[in-house]
């Protein structure tokens, strides 16, 4: 593995914490505002606006820990009934292909935030949020996820120079019903046994 990799897994693993911990932030705001009509008649409206802003941060900020936890899922009839080389070919460009969309999508998020940015734009709403802020939230999660995937890719590379086969496709293969029983027995062994 390429040396930066444990720090690249943290950092993820930090993020999609902060994304979930928007998302449940943002529907705490919802349920207060719903109390908040229902019980005192106060006309409270930013969880909408809020919710809508965490749940793209979240999900720009998730998707890397999902790739490095091989969790994106895949349409896999074609690939499981191929041969081995094959399929590795297909996840490499599967990989491959994953990292490509990541950049063109961090390119056209990198235009709003530029605009929006260049305007002062505000959010038309009691908030009036600078959108550059969740805008840039939102486009340093997209980069940060096409970073991983090109550092996936260059793990892939290194795997295959060192004639390493098996960590290269440990690193792009989905796992298979095999490795999901084998992971979920790993789960229910480390569980502590409560005498009763």
């Amino acid at each position: 593995m390429l040396r930066f990799h444990a720090p690249v897994a943290t950092i993820s693993l930090w993020m999609a914490r902060i994304g979930g911990l928007m998302l449940v932030g943002s529907a705490v705001v919802i349920t207060i505002e719903i109390l908040a009509r229902k019980a005192i008649h106060i006309p409270f409206s930013v969880g909408t606006e809020l919710s809508s802003y965490a749940l793209a941060i979240s999900a720009s900020w998730s998707f890397s820990y999902a790739l490095l936890n091989r969790a994106h899922v895949r349409i896999d009839v074609i690939r499981n009934w191929t041969p081995p080389g094959i399929r590795f070919g297909l996840d490499v460009l599967a990989l491959g292909t994953l990292g490509a969309v990541a950049l063109i999508l961090a390119w056209f998020a990198w235009d709003t935030v530029y605009a929006s940015w260049e305007l002062g734009a505000r959010e038309n709403t009691s908030l009036g949020t600078l959108l550059v802020i969740p805008q840039g939230l939102w486009f340093a999660g997209l980069v940060w996820f096409a970073l991983v995937c090109v550092e996936q890719l260059g793990c892939v590379a290194m795997a295959l120079m060192r004639g390493d086969g098996a960590a290269a496709s440990a690193i792009v293969t989905t796992p298979d019903v095999a490795d999901e029983i084998e992971e979920a027995l790993d789960a229910a062994d480390a569980q502590p046994v409560i005498p009763r």
